[in-house]
């Protein structure tokens, strides 16, 4: 002992404190080391949690709320224009059904004839014609059947133009026609109160927003918020929920397989 002291110069007690230091700060050096680690793992994991948490928030709000109105109503100033608009025995009446494909109500209520369908596109080229045939006063099957086609070709030319301007406001490029057609006819349906475009262009925009924050695509996520609801839109009835069906056109219409996913699962119906 006493050699390897003179040799190092230190007593056994200043060696002892110097590998004590020594350990301590190596000790020191590797908890630091370990609680980096945990607290990496630990920030990594609450990410990944709050990021599953605000998705699922999301998606436990956009809860399924399609009440659909099924009427419009067409204010009338008197009985005696009721009664040119149904006509001798009813015949304008039926040239008018026969030519929108909508269902008309006549009944005692004051001022007012009742349209009905399930497709309010189909309600508003009919109240469309109606104003433009009261307004006119011609009112007869064959000027039916010319008003109601005039009526079809412009409500058809504003729908496109609606669906392209919203594409445009909202930075979405490379949509089908008839996707871009399908978010026009939005503007004519409502859900739960709500026009359906507006909710659509909300959701667009909420989406990009929180896909911002969550660090994913943007433009994806404005892309399948726009779309979300196209099943809500058929040309035809279809016994798939809205979503799934929303995710078959938007198929159909070569969106990209996440877009098309989006759309389906957006109530849960599809993983």
């Amino acid at each position: 002992q006493a050699k390897l002291e003179e040799l190092s110069g230190l007593s056994a007690e200043e060696a002892k404190q110097r590998l004590i230091e020594s350990l301590k700060d190596q000790a020191k050096l590797d908890a630091a080391s370990y609680v980096n680690e945990i607290m990496d793992d630990a920030k990594l994991n609450a990410n990944q949690q709050a990021k599953k948490i605000v998705i699922q928030t999301i998606q436990r709000v956009a809860t399924e709320t399609a009440i659909e109105n099924s009427v419009s109503v067409f204010h009338i100033d008197n009985d005696e224009v009721k009664g040119r608009i149904i006509g001798r025995e009813g015949r304008n009446i039926r040239a008018l059904e026969a030519a929108t494909g909508v269902e008309i109500v006549v009944d005692d209520t004051p001022e007012a004839i009742v349209i009905s369908a399930f497709d309010p596109v189909r309600r508003e080229v009919c109240r469309l014609a109606l104003h433009q045939l009261v307004a006119d006063g011609r009112i007869h099957p064959a000027r039916i059947e010319e008003v109601v086609a005039k009526v079809k070709k412009q409500l058809d030319n504003e729908i496109i133009e609606t669906g392209k301007r919203t594409a445009i406001d909202l930075g979405i490029h490379g949509l089908h026609p008839e996707l871009i057609r399908i978010i026009g006819k939005m503007k004519y349906r409502s859900s739960y109160g709500q026009n359906l475009l507006q909710h659509a262009r909300e959701t667009a925009n909420l989406c990009a927003v929180m896909a911002s924050e969550l660090g994913l695509n943007p433009k994806k996520a404005k892309r399948a918020g726009l779309l979300h609801d196209i099943g809500k839109v058929p040309d035809e009835e279809s016994e798939l929920p809205h979503a799934l069906y929303g995710a078959k056109i938007a198929e159909k219409y070569k969106e990209k397989p996440d877009i098309c996913n989006a759309i389906g699962a957006h109530h849960d119906e599809m993983e």
